[in-house]
């Protein structure tokens, strides 16, 4: 129960690990970026809405938007350090082996589950750009917040195939 709350990540020195730790460290700047610029617009309107009466007119439509794109941006980042949350409860009495596996094939089956994510957020940006599907309040194009969510999922797919063949490693020795 007495987990470290400050863990050591150490960086990845072959080149394939160097890179995705990168991009998905700039991933991850992009969404915090995009949430405090979330929160900033969220306190202009309340503050509008409270004082002036006159809120931001599609702030619910922003946010909406705007979490769905920093949430994908900061999962390849999360993979890297491996910083998913995991229930131990019926592993916690395993052997570290039997962890290892285990979790190899978690970052396995993540990584299918991200590329499918990925390939099908790509063909749903295409159909809503042809379909010219926009957002009620502010007509926004609906694919504008698809887009960047397909290559946040490719990332993270890329990431969850990295962490595996590192758990394989591990495993294997």
């Amino acid at each position: 129960m007495a987990d470290a709350v400050f863990v050591d990540v150490s960086n990845p020195k072959d080149p394939i690990g160097i890179v995705l730790d990168r991009v998905s460290r700039v991933f991850a700047v992009c969404s915090g970026l995009m949430l405090i610029a979330m929160a900033l617009m969220s306190v202009y309107s309340i503050v509008g809405r409270s004082l002036l009466s006159k809120p931001l007119l599609g702030d619910y439509e922003l946010v909406q938007m705007m979490s769905a794109i920093a949430v994908s941006m900061a999962l390849p980042y999360c993979q890297m350090v491996n910083g998913h949350i995991i229930v131990d409860f019926f592993t916690t009495r395993l052997s570290p082996r039997a962890n290892g596996v285990l979790d190899t094939l978690a970052s396995l089956l993540l990584a299918v589950c991200a590329f499918a994510f990925a390939w099908r957020l790509v063909v749903a940006t295409f159909d809503f750009k042809k379909n010219m599907d926009a957002t009620m309040l502010l007509n926004l194009p609906t694919w504008w917040g698809y887009a960047p969510m397909g290559p946040s999922f490719f990332l993270l797919g890329c990431a969850a195939l990295y962490t595996a063949a590192k758990q394989i490693s591990k495993v294997g020795s």
